[in-house]
């Protein structure tokens, strides 16, 4: 692919309506030559001035990882509610690196401060001299309302060059240098190093430029947008926060059912199957607390510890509020929710919506484990003493210990699909259920959760 210099882009010039972009970076030459492939797309690009890098870097996570945990610490200090971009350079000089590592990696500046030319040189001779190198550059944009960054790359191929350079710094253009490894690189197809080359002949090779090509290609999809004429989009209602959310507003006699269990009790498959038969809103439970771990920077590589955590941080009703956050009246035509945790969760739908009925699936522990071992739903999961395990954490968040309790129909799941969807269907309709096989109701269940109660019951404690 044939890389040209960056040109005016129609879209930056005559649009009313225009991004504000910033790059956070303690490196002004990468600011100044960043700035300058925007200008000429015709993009103003305005910079975060730090005297030491505005965030950690940790390398030993890789690039990615890296990356967007400096959007998170970023946000962290100034806010979410900028358009701004961190970028990271690395490089693989092939002979020094392994087919899973690359040296020196997200390092470079680090070892290049360190290395001399002479020692590189020496090193690869010692490796049968061969000088292949990939140069790197990887953008993370952060885009407000997003949870994760949209990422970018660019890199150049080449070779480390036979000597050491010996041309001037281009004080117009500082990042064409011979005291990075610009100096000591020659780009394929080229007989002179990326630092010695003109600025109009770097544009074809230069890895940070290719990136930063991509990046403004996708800044130009988000122009155009912001500019689109106001008959082509439509604006929805302003959400109100769960706290100031009136029953009114989801007064329905939609069916509204909360389907909870024990793992692989069957639960996914009862939405699922009830949004495609019966085009029911299907909310998986599970999914809006990713959502509410990521838009708090939670993270654990442990499900369990990191949605302990957000519970306990956020509140035991925090996954049932962003529920009503992000689906309003969308509600009030009808829907399925699953894998409610606490008794919290349950207590904050049913003061929205009085008729929503509780369905505990169960199913035999044989049963269930056998499901997990043929779906993998969750792969570290291989022994019936890790499935217990898994259970008993389940367990520990309240709701499961009191279900049978709290639930108004009670269903087994332990036969065929077909079987089973004619017990769903039965639940759904909510006509003849006492004669359905394998279905059950509790005429008066018990929803008492005063604040002794749930403590008792919770295992974590209530929150104010």
């Amino acid at each position: 692919m044939r890389y040209t210099r960056p040109t005016p882009r129609e879209v930056f010039l005559n649009k009313e309506k225009q991004l504000s972009v910033f790059f956070y970076t303690s490196n002004l030459p990468k600011f100044l030559q960043a700035r300058f492939v925007f200008a000429r797309s015709g993009l103003v690009l305005q910079h975060f001035r730090s005297k030491t890098d505005p965030y950690n870097e940790d390398y030993s996570v890789g690039k990615e990882v890296l990356l967007e945990r400096a959007i998170q610490e970023i946000v962290s200090s100034v806010g979410a509610s900028s358009l701004f971009f961190v970028e990271d350079t690395s490089l693989r000089l092939e002979s020094l690196s392994t087919s899973s590592d690359d040296f020196p990696g997200l390092t470079v500046k680090e070892w290049f401060a360190q290395a001399t030319f002479d020692e590189l040189d020496r090193s690869l001779r010692e490796k049968g001299n061969d000088r292949r190198a990939v140069i790197k550059s990887d953008i993370a944009l952060h885009v407000p309302g997003l949870i994760h960054p949209v990422f970018f790359h660019g890199s150049t191929e080449g070779v480390v060059a036979d000597s050491p350079p010996s041309f001037e710094e281009n004080s117009q253009y500082p990042w064409l240098t011979p005291a990075s490894f610009n100096g000591w690189f020659v780009p394929d197809r080229c007989d002179k190093r990326l630092g010695e080359m003109s600025l109009e002949e770097s544009w074809e090779f230069d890895f940070r430029t290719r990136c930063l090509e991509t990046l403004i290609q996708r800044l130009e999809e988000y122009t155009a947008l912001l500019n689109i004429p106001g008959h082509y989009y439509i604006r929805k209602p302003p959400a109100e926060s769960s706290q100031q959310l009136k029953f009114s507003a989801f007064d329905s006699s939609g069916t509204a059912l909360v389907v909870v269990g024990h793992t692989c009790a069957g639960k996914t498959t009862f939405g699922e199957y009830a949004a495609h038969t019966n085009d029911l809103l299907f909310i998986e439970a599970s999914d809006i607390l990713r959502v509410v771990e990521g838009k708090a920077g939670i993270s654990d590589p442990k499900p369990f510890v990191a949605a302990k955590t957000t519970l306990e941080s956020l509140g035991l009703d925090v996954v049932a509020r962003k529920i009503l956050e992000l689906y309003g009246d969308r509600l009030a035509r009808g829907f399925v929710i699953t894998g409610f945790r606490t008794i919290e969760e349950v207590e904050v739908i049913r003061n929205h919506f009085p008729h929503v009925r509780v369905v505990l699936v169960e199913a035999s522990e044989r049963t269930r484990f056998q499901r997990q071992i043929e779906r993998v739903r969750t792969p570290k999961v291989k022994t019936l003493e890790e499935f217990r395990k898994l259970g008993d954490q389940q367990s520990s968040f309240g709701l499961l210990r009191v279900a049978e309790e709290f639930a108004d129909i009670r269903v087994v799941n332990e036969g065929s699909l077909d079987e089973y969807k004619i017990k769903i269907e039965a639940i759904i309709a909510g006509s003849a259920l006492q004669s359905a096989h394998g279905v059950s109701t509790r005429i008066h269940p018990r929803h008492d959760t005063d604040e002794k109660g749930l403590e008792a019951s919770t295992g974590i404690g209530s929150t104010a």
